[in-house]
């Protein structure tokens, strides 16, 4: 058995086409409550910041589709 045979790959933790990376500062403070919130969903930091943006981006969409269907 080669050594190729017995090495484990790393798991990829991003789905695929996950490629395009977005630099961002935040405060101290934001990145306690981001550290918080990583161990709670037991994710990495920035698999939590991907979950939080999607689910931002989910929210600022049904928000900005509710405001459009109001007469």
């Amino acid at each position: 058995m080669s050594p190729e045979d017995t090495m484990r790959r790393a798991a990829s933790r991003s789905p695929n086409g996950c490629s395009k990376q977005v630099m961002t500062q935040i405060t101290p403070d934001e990145r306690l409550k981001l550290e918080e919130i990583a161990e709670l969903e037991m994710r990495s930091l920035s698999a939590t910041v991907r979950m939080l943006m999607l689910r931002g981006i989910a929210q600022y969409e049904a928000e900005t589709h509710a405001a459009d269907d109001t007469p």
